[in-house]
């Protein structure tokens, strides 16, 4: 009898414990969801994977009202699915920013050896421009210059998106301006 009496006393403490346990506040999965979610801000997942973003942060938000209301079991769950959908989106995130950056490496690649290529034309048949024609050139490579510097800044600052746009603007600037000089000095060089 004593051995059956202990047991449901033991019984009746587990269930006791596990009941309490599941209304307790999920603190831990609370920490490992913020965590998630920073991570995923870090790579600008809401720029870069932008529907798997705001499906991590509709599950946040159900998982906040769930807290809200007390709901801690229910909360518990819906936060490591949060935790989830903000991993996936943060190696979404990184999978397309590599991606951008060596979009962005390569462009500036093709800006540099276009570039050199042009100032040592400029330089080397400079003499048959004239000074008008010169200034128009000059003019044009303080403006690449002006993009080569943004360009390197957004991409220092981690805005891969923005050094591509500006990295694409400038070899467009640059293109035009060999088709400038090639038109100043009459030859039809394909570039």
């Amino acid at each position: 009898m004593r051995q059956v009496s202990g047991l449901a006393l033991l019984t009746v403490l587990f269930v006791v414990t596990s009941g309490s346990a599941c209304s307790s506040r999920p603190d831990e999965q609370i920490k490992v969801a913020e965590k998630a979610m920073e991570q995923a801000k870090e790579q600008r997942a809401e720029e870069f994977a932008q529907s798997d973003w705001a499906n991590a942060q509709q599950v946040w938000e159900q998982a906040q009202s769930q807290l809200k209301n007390q709901r801690y079991g229910e909360a518990g769950t819906l936060l490591l699915r949060a935790k989830s959908r903000f991993e996936k989106a943060r190696d979404i995130a990184k999978a397309k920013r590599d991606g951008v950056l060596k979009e962005v490496q390569g462009l500036q690649k093709a800006i540099d050896l276009r570039y050199k290529t042009l100032k040592t034309d400029v330089e080397t048949k400079g003499a048959k421009l004239s000074p008008t024609r010169k200034k128009s050139l000059e003019d044009s490579f303080k403006d690449i210059d002006k993009g080569i510097e943004k360009v390197q800044a957004d991409t220092e600052a981690g805005e891969y998106s923005q050094a591509r746009t500006t990295a694409q603007t400038t070899i467009r600037q640059v293109f035009e301006a060999e088709k400038q000089l090639q038109g100043y000095l009459g030859t039809g060089k394909k570039t």
